[in-house]
């Protein structure tokens, strides 16, 4: 048999990694809102100026927000499946998750599309690949739980790519779909 499934959540840790992504996430918004939108000029994904060796862009638009809606809905995402990726992983796996989704959500972004770029859904698509990869490579010992969650991971992941090619969307799917082969790499 093999051995029962633990989580990597201490007492101490709780959700502390979510919390102070939450926490960053917000700060960095009003911030944002103060400067009148020069940090966001400064930090957004654009693409030309990634070419032109401004490197640190591909880092900075995940922790950016176009709106308080924009804001509102990648806080409530995180805050939804954060918690559970950070008890599967750990803080320090989910730490450098949903970074590194982040950066590749950026990086196919920049390298398919010229739209500027901001928001933390490529890091937190990445947080939803790193579950379903869980839930996948665990469903003998989940039972048929795990399959109902990679059903609605699966549905959530194609409603949010179609919200995305509607006309006049500013959602960026590139980002999306980077952030989520991160996540499952």
């Amino acid at each position: 048999h093999p051995p029962p499934l633990r989580c990597r959540r201490s007492a101490v840790s709780g959700t502390i990694v979510t919390k102070a992504l939450l926490a960053v996430n917000v700060a960095v918004f009003f911030a944002q809102t103060l400067s009148q939108g020069a940090l966001t000029l400064a930090g957004a994904m654009v693409s030309s100026d990634i070419a032109a060796g401004q490197y640190y862009r591909l880092f900075t638009p995940m922790f950016l927000h176009g709106s308080f809606n924009h804001l509102l809905v990648n806080c409530f995402s995180l805050n939804a499946v954060g918690p559970q990726v950070e008890a599967l992983y750990g803080l320090d796996r989910m730490s450098v998750v949903y970074l590194a989704s982040g950066v590749a959500g950026n990086v196919l972004s920049c390298m398919m599309s010229s739209h500027m770029s901001v928001g933390a859904s490529g890091a937190i698509f990445g947080l939803v690949g790193a579950l379903g990869v869980f839930l996948a490579r665990h469903q003998e010992m989940l039972g048929g739980g795990s399959k109902v969650a990679l059903s609605s991971i699966g549905q959530t992941i194609f409603l949010n790519m179609a919200l995305g090619l509607r006309p006049g969307s500013n959602i960026d799917n590139w980002g999306h779909l980077g952030g989520l082969v991160g996540g499952v790499v």
